[in-house]
């Protein structure tokens, strides 16, 4: 099962969409315009999967033409340079069937030639609240298992994108363990942490050598991803999912950690750095 997940998993990286142009052409298709990623969500026999994709995945856009052509812009996170990295356009052609349903070209699903997997999907297309919805149903068959799969990628219009509020620089402020307060230095109090909107970020922390003079420490760099429900994952501090919110240019980061086999609250507030 796993070995399907992760081939259904860069089947969808691999998308290149397609659709089609309204019978009538007195009302344009609901597909006409920009479409930004927003969410994709899996589901593989019972075991289902939502997943968010990163700030760096959400550039991804698909362009429908009146013309009959659209255009995939793609961006790929690499996990060793913390870059986000346009891939090459994909171009092709849509039309509409009717019925929600959509012929797309470089995706005929008749054409893989992956030996012992063999797919049969249908594809749905559908516009709920202004978003469009494409629905991918049917079996994938894997070393002769059949399961049933449906993928769901949601898309919203490229001009109701809103950035994520933690995209900026922020500066420590105060510090919590078990909601108590620590006292922290004015050298303490010189780290900060920058989210960037390709998914990546940079801490900067501080600290008083021997001479009590605040010096700078090696720069920590990592990614980071929204997981929806004020809970975001960041890479490289030791804790697989942070809870964060936001109030009065203030970020408060929460999560609970084990020192000495005692679980103990752990909350830090940062103000926002507007200059």
């Amino acid at each position: 099962m796993k070995k399907l997940f992760l081939f259904l998993s860069l089947f969808l990286v691999a998308l290149s969409f397609n659709t089609c142009t309204n019978d009538d052409d007195d009302i344009p298709d609901e597909i006409l315009g920009k479409w930004r990623l927003s969410q994709i969500f899996v589901k593989i026999g019972p075991e289902s999967e939502d997943y968010m994709p990163s700030e760096c995945e959400k550039k991804t856009t698909l362009e429908f033409f009146e013309n009959g052509t659209y255009k995939e812009s793609d961006f790929e996170f690499n996990d060793d340079t913390y870059t986000c990295a346009a891939l090459a356009p994909v171009n092709g052609t849509w039309k509409n069937l009717g019925n929600a349903k959509y012929d797309i070209s470089g995706i005929d699903f008749s054409d893989f030639d992956i030996p012992g997997v063999t797919v049969n999907m249908e594809t749905k297309i559908t516009f709920p609240s202004s978003k469009m919805l494409m629905e991918f149903s049917g079996t994938v068959t894997y070393e002769g298992v059949q399961v049933a799969v449906l993928i769901k990628v949601t898309f919203i219009d490229n001009d109701d994108f809103v950035p994520d509020t933690i995209i900026s620089k922020w500066k420590m402020d105060q510090q919590f363990y078990n909601n108590v307060e620590e006292n922290l230095t004015s050298c303490d109090k010189s780290m900060t942490i920058e989210f960037f909107d390709s998914a990546a970020y940079e801490e900067k922390d501080f600290e008083l050598n021997e001479a009590l003079q605040c010096i700078a420490l090696e720069t920590k760099k990592g990614y980071w991803r929204n997981l929806g429900s004020n809970m975001y994952e960041i890479s490289n501090l030791g804790v697989d999912e942070f809870k964060v919110t936001f109030a009065n240019n203030k970020m408060s980061i929460e999560f609970t950690d084990t020192e000495e086999n005692q679980t103990i609250s752990v909350k830090y507030i940062f103000v926002k750095v507007t200059s």
